[in-house]
Protein backbone atom coordinates (compact mmCIF):
# COMPACT_ATOMS: atom_id res chain seq x y z
CA UNK A 1 0.00 0.00 0.00
CA UNK A 2 2.78 2.52 1.07
CA UNK A 3 5.06 1.48 -2.14
CA UNK A 4 3.10 4.00 -4.29
CA UNK A 5 3.40 6.62 -1.48
CA UNK A 6 5.75 8.68 -3.55
CA UNK A 7 4.30 8.45 -6.89
CA UNK A 8 0.82 9.58 -4.80
CA UNK A 9 3.15 12.68 -3.27
CA UNK A 10 4.72 13.67 -6.87
CA UNK A 11 1.21 13.71 -8.18
CA UNK A 12 -0.23 15.75 -5.79
CA UNK A 13 2.59 18.40 -6.12
CA UNK A 14 2.00 18.06 -9.56
CA UNK A 15 -1.09 18.83 -9.46
CA UNK A 16 -0.66 21.76 -6.88
CA UNK A 17 1.65 23.77 -9.27
CA UNK A 18 -0.36 23.12 -12.41
CA UNK A 19 -2.67 24.76 -10.26
CA UNK A 20 -0.69 27.69 -8.88
CA UNK A 21 0.25 28.56 -12.52
CA UNK A 22 -2.84 28.69 -13.92
CA UNK A 23 -3.75 30.78 -11.00
CA UNK A 24 -0.59 33.23 -11.63
CA UNK A 25 -1.83 33.10 -15.58
CA UNK A 26 -4.62 35.56 -14.31
CA UNK A 27 -2.47 37.24 -12.42
CA UNK A 28 0.48 39.88 -12.63
CA UNK A 29 3.18 37.98 -13.84
CA UNK A 30 1.14 37.71 -17.33
CA UNK A 31 1.74 40.38 -19.90
CA UNK A 32 -1.30 41.46 -21.75
CA UNK A 33 -1.63 41.10 -25.59
CA UNK A 34 -2.15 45.00 -26.19
CA UNK A 35 -2.57 48.29 -23.94
CA UNK A 36 -4.06 51.48 -25.01
CA UNK A 37 -4.99 54.86 -24.40
CA UNK A 38 -8.22 56.93 -26.02
CA UNK A 39 -9.71 60.17 -27.22
CA UNK A 40 -12.74 61.53 -28.39
CA UNK A 41 -11.71 63.38 -31.81
CA UNK A 42 -14.92 65.91 -31.59
CA UNK A 43 -14.49 68.93 -29.00
CA UNK A 44 -16.92 68.74 -25.73
CA UNK A 45 -17.05 64.70 -25.68
CA UNK A 46 -16.28 63.07 -22.82
CA UNK A 47 -18.19 59.43 -21.81
CA UNK A 48 -17.14 56.42 -19.06
CA UNK A 49 -17.25 52.86 -20.72
CA UNK A 50 -16.57 49.65 -19.19
CA UNK A 51 -14.31 46.78 -20.69
CA UNK A 52 -13.28 42.78 -19.71
CA UNK A 53 -9.56 43.13 -19.46
CA UNK A 54 -9.75 39.65 -20.83
CA UNK A 55 -12.26 39.67 -22.97
CA UNK A 56 -14.51 37.15 -21.28
CA UNK A 57 -17.61 39.61 -20.15
CA UNK A 58 -19.93 37.02 -20.92
CA UNK A 59 -19.40 35.43 -17.35
CA UNK A 60 -21.16 36.29 -14.86
CA UNK A 61 -18.11 36.72 -12.92
CA UNK A 62 -16.47 38.21 -15.34
CA UNK A 63 -13.67 41.65 -13.86
CA UNK A 64 -14.99 44.49 -15.32
CA UNK A 65 -12.54 47.93 -15.33
CA UNK A 66 -13.70 51.38 -16.15
CA UNK A 67 -12.23 53.75 -18.43
CA UNK A 68 -13.06 57.57 -18.60
CA UNK A 69 -12.40 59.11 -22.11
CA UNK A 70 -12.49 62.53 -22.86
CA UNK A 71 -11.78 64.58 -26.24
CA UNK A 72 -8.56 67.18 -24.60
CA UNK A 73 -6.28 64.69 -23.64
CA UNK A 74 -5.26 61.02 -23.92
CA UNK A 75 -7.18 58.42 -20.68
CA UNK A 76 -5.39 56.77 -18.34
CA UNK A 77 -3.84 53.72 -20.74
CA UNK A 78 -5.53 50.72 -20.07
CA UNK A 79 -4.69 46.78 -21.37
CA UNK A 80 -6.45 43.87 -22.32
CA UNK A 81 -5.08 40.05 -22.19
CA UNK A 82 -8.27 38.79 -24.61
CA UNK A 83 -7.59 37.86 -28.13
CA UNK A 84 -9.48 39.11 -31.19
CA UNK A 85 -12.47 41.57 -30.37
CA UNK A 86 -12.28 44.04 -27.42
CA UNK A 87 -15.73 44.97 -26.38
CA UNK A 88 -16.83 49.00 -24.78
CA UNK A 89 -20.20 49.33 -23.34
CA UNK A 90 -21.54 52.19 -22.04
CA UNK A 91 -21.84 53.30 -18.42
CA UNK A 92 -25.20 53.52 -17.04
CA UNK A 93 -24.72 55.46 -13.91
CA UNK A 94 -27.46 54.87 -11.24
CA UNK A 95 -29.70 57.89 -10.77
CA UNK A 96 -29.51 59.63 -7.05
CA UNK A 97 -32.98 58.14 -5.75
CA UNK A 98 -31.44 54.41 -7.21
CA UNK A 99 -28.91 52.20 -5.15
CA UNK A 100 -26.49 49.84 -7.43
CA UNK A 101 -27.46 46.54 -7.25
CA UNK A 102 -23.75 44.62 -7.19
CA UNK A 103 -25.08 41.31 -7.61
CA UNK A 104 -26.55 42.61 -11.20
CA UNK A 105 -23.45 44.94 -12.09
CA UNK A 106 -22.18 42.77 -14.43
CA UNK A 107 -25.08 42.40 -16.49
CA UNK A 108 -26.01 45.93 -16.29
CA UNK A 109 -22.31 46.42 -17.64
CA UNK A 110 -22.61 44.46 -20.53
CA UNK A 111 -26.33 45.52 -21.85
CA UNK A 112 -24.94 48.72 -23.81
CA UNK A 113 -22.63 48.09 -26.30
CA UNK A 114 -21.20 51.40 -27.55
CA UNK A 115 -17.78 50.58 -29.90
CA UNK A 116 -15.67 47.72 -30.56
CA UNK A 117 -11.86 46.81 -31.94
CA UNK A 118 -10.90 43.89 -33.52
CA UNK A 119 -7.63 43.62 -32.41
CA UNK A 120 -5.26 42.31 -35.19
CA UNK A 121 -3.09 39.06 -34.39
CA UNK A 122 0.78 39.70 -33.72
CA UNK A 123 3.89 37.68 -32.73
CA UNK A 124 5.56 41.25 -31.86
CA UNK A 125 5.57 41.48 -28.13
CA UNK A 126 2.58 43.85 -26.94
CA UNK A 127 0.75 45.72 -29.29
CA UNK A 128 -0.18 49.76 -28.58
CA UNK A 129 -2.46 51.70 -29.74
CA UNK A 130 -3.97 55.12 -29.71
CA UNK A 131 -8.22 54.24 -30.34
CA UNK A 132 -9.42 57.72 -31.53
CA UNK A 133 -13.72 57.86 -31.20
CA UNK A 134 -14.50 59.47 -34.62
CA UNK A 135 -18.51 59.38 -34.85
CA UNK A 136 -21.24 57.07 -34.22
CA UNK A 137 -22.34 54.69 -37.18
CA UNK A 138 -25.50 53.85 -38.26
CA UNK A 139 -25.53 50.95 -36.02
CA UNK A 140 -25.14 53.49 -33.05
CA UNK A 141 -21.32 52.38 -31.94
CA UNK A 142 -18.75 54.41 -32.21
CA UNK A 143 -16.47 53.99 -35.21
CA UNK A 144 -13.08 53.82 -33.83
CA UNK A 145 -9.98 55.11 -36.00
CA UNK A 146 -6.58 52.89 -34.05
CA UNK A 147 -3.65 54.72 -34.24
CA UNK A 148 -0.25 52.43 -33.72
CA UNK A 149 1.36 53.99 -30.89
CA UNK A 150 4.32 51.78 -29.47
CA UNK A 151 7.78 53.58 -28.56
CA UNK A 152 9.14 51.84 -31.06
CA UNK A 153 6.57 53.69 -33.56
CA UNK A 154 6.65 57.34 -31.33
CA UNK A 155 10.17 57.18 -29.12
CA UNK A 156 9.79 59.33 -25.83
CA UNK A 157 10.39 62.86 -27.08
CA UNK A 158 9.09 62.44 -30.71
CA UNK A 159 5.11 63.09 -31.84
CA UNK A 160 3.77 61.68 -34.91
CA UNK A 161 2.05 63.77 -37.50
CA UNK A 162 -1.16 62.97 -39.32
CA UNK A 163 -2.15 64.73 -42.28
CA UNK A 164 -6.15 65.19 -42.84
CA UNK A 165 -5.27 67.80 -45.53
CA UNK A 166 -5.71 67.36 -49.04
CA UNK A 167 -2.55 69.56 -50.03
CA UNK A 168 0.76 68.70 -48.77
CA UNK A 169 1.84 70.52 -45.95
CA UNK A 170 5.39 72.25 -45.06
CA UNK A 171 6.16 71.95 -41.40
CA UNK A 172 8.62 73.31 -39.43
CA UNK A 173 8.87 71.69 -35.81
CA UNK A 174 11.69 73.08 -33.71
CA UNK A 175 14.60 72.60 -35.96
CA UNK A 176 13.33 69.92 -38.15
CA UNK A 177 11.45 70.96 -41.66
CA UNK A 178 9.94 68.93 -43.76
CA UNK A 179 6.94 67.80 -46.12
CA UNK A 180 3.60 66.17 -45.12
CA UNK A 181 1.84 64.74 -48.09
CA UNK A 182 -2.02 64.45 -48.03
CA UNK A 183 -3.56 61.82 -45.88
CA UNK A 184 0.27 60.77 -44.61
CA UNK A 185 1.62 60.10 -41.26
CA UNK A 186 5.81 61.16 -39.86
CA UNK A 187 7.28 60.82 -36.90
CA UNK A 188 10.07 63.65 -36.20
CA UNK A 189 11.75 64.49 -33.06
CA UNK A 190 10.86 68.01 -31.16
CA UNK A 191 14.42 69.59 -31.07
CA UNK A 192 14.32 72.59 -29.64
CA UNK A 193 16.33 75.62 -30.39
CA UNK A 194 18.54 76.46 -28.16
CA UNK A 195 17.79 78.91 -25.48
CA UNK A 196 14.37 77.65 -25.88
CA UNK A 197 11.87 76.40 -23.58
CA UNK A 198 8.92 75.64 -26.15
CA UNK A 199 8.48 74.11 -29.40
CA UNK A 200 7.49 75.55 -32.95
CA UNK A 201 5.16 74.41 -35.09
CA UNK A 202 4.99 76.56 -38.18
CA UNK A 203 2.92 75.06 -40.86
CA UNK A 204 2.74 76.72 -44.59
CA UNK A 205 0.94 75.57 -47.71
CA UNK A 206 2.23 76.13 -51.15
CA UNK A 207 -0.06 77.83 -53.69
CA UNK A 208 0.41 79.79 -57.06
CA UNK A 209 4.35 79.22 -56.61
CA UNK A 210 3.79 81.27 -52.84
CA UNK A 211 4.26 79.78 -49.41
CA UNK A 212 1.56 80.63 -47.34
CA UNK A 213 1.59 80.05 -43.26
CA UNK A 214 -1.43 78.43 -42.22
CA UNK A 215 -0.66 78.09 -38.27
CA UNK A 216 2.25 79.50 -35.60
CA UNK A 217 1.84 78.12 -32.27
CA UNK A 218 4.43 77.64 -29.70
CA UNK A 219 4.05 74.30 -27.63
CA UNK A 220 5.23 72.85 -24.31
CA UNK A 221 7.34 70.10 -24.33
CA UNK A 222 9.83 67.55 -22.31
CA UNK A 223 11.77 64.86 -23.20
CA UNK A 224 9.64 62.40 -21.26
CA UNK A 225 6.53 63.17 -23.53
CA UNK A 226 4.98 61.96 -26.74
CA UNK A 227 2.61 62.34 -28.66
CA UNK A 228 0.09 63.07 -31.61
CA UNK A 229 -0.44 66.06 -34.15
CA UNK A 230 -3.53 65.74 -36.35
CA UNK A 231 -3.78 68.79 -38.85
CA UNK A 232 -6.45 69.39 -40.96
CA UNK A 233 -6.60 72.31 -43.50
CA UNK A 234 -10.17 74.00 -43.93
CA UNK A 235 -9.63 76.30 -46.56
CA UNK A 236 -6.55 78.79 -45.43
CA UNK A 237 -7.01 77.94 -41.93
CA UNK A 238 -5.23 74.80 -39.77
CA UNK A 239 -7.27 72.65 -37.22
CA UNK A 240 -4.90 71.42 -35.42
CA UNK A 241 -5.56 68.69 -32.15
CA UNK A 242 -2.40 67.65 -30.92
CA UNK A 243 -2.61 64.94 -27.21
CA UNK A 244 0.15 63.58 -25.20
CA UNK A 245 1.26 61.79 -22.91
CA UNK A 246 4.09 61.25 -20.30
CA UNK A 247 6.36 58.47 -19.65
CA UNK A 248 4.43 55.96 -17.14
CA UNK A 249 4.65 52.01 -16.39
CA UNK A 250 2.43 49.19 -17.44
CA UNK A 251 1.91 48.78 -14.25
CA UNK A 252 0.21 51.73 -13.91
CA UNK A 253 -2.58 50.82 -16.71
CA UNK A 254 -6.15 50.38 -15.85
CA UNK A 255 -6.88 46.43 -15.92
CA UNK A 256 -3.74 45.40 -15.17
CA UNK A 257 -2.72 42.58 -13.11
CA UNK A 258 -6.74 42.09 -12.94
CA UNK A 259 -7.94 38.43 -12.60
CA UNK A 260 -10.25 37.85 -15.03
CA UNK A 261 -13.09 36.27 -12.73
CA UNK A 262 -13.80 37.88 -9.60
CA UNK A 263 -13.53 36.34 -6.29
CA UNK A 264 -15.66 36.06 -3.07
CA UNK A 265 -13.33 38.21 -1.14
CA UNK A 266 -13.44 40.69 -4.70
CA UNK A 267 -17.15 41.28 -4.36
CA UNK A 268 -17.41 41.54 -0.61
CA UNK A 269 -14.78 43.98 -0.58
CA UNK A 270 -16.43 45.97 -2.54
CA UNK A 271 -19.72 45.79 -0.76
CA UNK A 272 -17.83 46.89 1.68
CA UNK A 273 -16.60 50.03 -0.07
CA UNK A 274 -20.28 50.94 -1.18
CA UNK A 275 -21.27 50.44 2.47
CA UNK A 276 -23.56 47.57 1.77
Amino acid sequence: MFKHFPKIRFFLFLSVFIGSVQVDAQGKNVQPRAVFSAVFWQKYNSESFSYAPWGNEKESNASMVEISVGSSSLSRKFVYYGEGKLNFYAKKRPKEWEVEDTNKSNEQSTTNLAAEFDLPQSNDGIQEFLLLYVNKKKNGLWKIYPIPFSKNEVPQGHYKFISQSRNPLILIFGEEKFTLPSGKTKVSPAVLEEGKRGVLLKVMVQKNGQYIEVFNQKWGHSSTMRGVFFLGLDGNKLKVKRVTEFEQSLSSASGYGVPSVRTKVDEDSQNEEVGL
